[in-house]
């Protein structure tokens, strides 16, 4: 088997984890709103987790594969210099962003369409409701850009650096 078709072959067990792993979010996301009981979506929780598990695990000697892709599908940079530490700063800001907006929008299809429940989002008795709703969901945002940065630079950080000190091994 040549490279190429190898290739295609990862290329479709890939699209078909994608299938399955959206298929898996719809039917749980659909259980939980029509029954609104998290244990009727057990299977579909376990299986969510154990995906990406499955794959690090089996991934994990290839520490090429443990470097981050940026949305174009490059790898970010793994040197070492001024420039690519910008490049990864910036890109652990907008992985957060877009991470912090993910939440931030699942909190509010739950708070407000789920639930039907704001009011433990009164926060400031003195304004009026709709702007503790604004405050505090902003606040909460802003926070999670904050904590999710944080997570990512430690956790990218450290993927570069055992990257590189591998590279260094097989160089020395």
């Amino acid at each position: 088997m040549d490279e190429r078709s190898q290739m295609m072959i990862a290329r479709g067990v890939g699209i078909t984890l994608i299938l399955l792993y959206v298929a898996l979010l719809v039917s749980a996301i659909w259980k939980y709103v029509s029954t609104k009981d998290i244990n009727q979506i057990t299977w579909e929780i376990i299986f969510i987790v154990m995906i990406p598990v499955s794959i690090a695990w089996f991934a994990r000697k290839d520490e090429s594969l443990t470097i981050p892709k940026m949305v174009s599908g490059e790898n970010i940079s793994t040197n070492e210099d001024e420039v690519s530490k910008k490049s990864r700063k910036r890109y652990y800001f907008w992985e957060s962003f877009g991470f912090a907006l993910f939440v931030l929008i699942l909190n509010m299809i739950t708070t407000f369409l789920i639930e039907n429940d704001w009011q433990h989002l009164i926060l400031l008795p003195e304004l009026s409701e709709t702007m503790n709703i604004v405050v505090v969901l902003g606040f909460e945002f802003l926070l999670s850009i904050i904590v999710f940065f944080a997570i990512s630079y430690v956790w990218v950080e450290w993927s570069v650096r055992k990257y590189n000190r591998s590279l260094d091994k097989l160089e020395g």
